[in-house]
Order: C-alpha cells, then structure tokens, then sequence
C-alpha cells in the first residue's frame, strides 16, 4: 500500500475495511481531533506512516488482574476493560471500547476480534475491540 494520509471519523473501525487494514498493522492512527463544525464530530488521522508519537502521549499500562476489577462477559470468553486499565498480567482475551486503536501500534497486544455483541451483567456494550497480549 502506498504511504496515505486520511482524515476520518473515529468510528471509522466499525466498518470492515478500514478494520481489516488496521488490524493487519497496515493502517495506523496518526493523532485524534475534534472539528467543531455545526456539531462536534470527533476524527482520526489514519495512516500508513509511522506516527511518531512523543513519549508523554503513549499509553503505560501498570494494573494487574483480579476478578473483581475486570467481570467477564456473559456471552464471550473474554473480560471487560478500559484501553488505559488493561491488565499486564492477564494472558487471555480482553474487551476493549474501539478507542485502543490508538495506542495499538505500540502496545504489545494483538487485535484477535471485534465484535457488537456483548452482554455484561445482562446490558448490552458498544462494539469493542478483543485483543490478547502478542506471543
């Protein structure tokens, strides 16, 4: 794929495409804006180049698993969390919101699924993100 630059919408992951792109690490997020036009519409910069990011920006994750902290959900063997509280210690799947894109490109986690199906506690999620730690 040619070098690329595009602006779009953050929810731009909820459509096939762009999804399979990013999770075969050919597409990447550059950095995430929100354009106040007639309404607030929240962007990425998706990219194929390198995004650089400076260090102060990058996600460190420091929580460890334990049951009470991260439910699992009722219809997939995986656990809920946010991109910024995944556990380093846990060695299965995890329940991400779509957000994590942004960090995937450094983070040593692989996108394993997504899905619009999730239940936790018999309430139905938006769509996230399964990832589990790279082998």
């Amino acid at each position: 794929m040619k070098a690329c630059l595009i602006i779009g919408p953050a929810y731009a992951l909820h459509f096939e495409e762009p999804y399979n792109l990013f999770k075969e690490g050919v597409l990447r997020c550059g950095c995430s804006l929100t354009i106040h036009l007639t309404d607030r519409i929240n962007c990425c910069w998706y990219t194929t180049l390198n995004p650089n990011r400076p260090e102060k920006k990058k996600l460190i994750l420091t929580k460890t698993y334990n049951p009470k902290d991260y439910p699992r959900y009722d219809n997939y063997d995986a656990i809920e969390s946010k991109s910024k509280d995944i556990p380093t210690d846990y060695e299965g799947k995890i329940g991400v919101p779509l957000t994590f894109f942004k960090y995937a490109s450094y983070l040593p986690y692989e996108i394993v699924d997504k899905t619009a199906k999730l239940e936790l506690n018999g309430k139905r999620l938006f769509e996230r993100l399964i990832i589990r730690r790279k082998t």
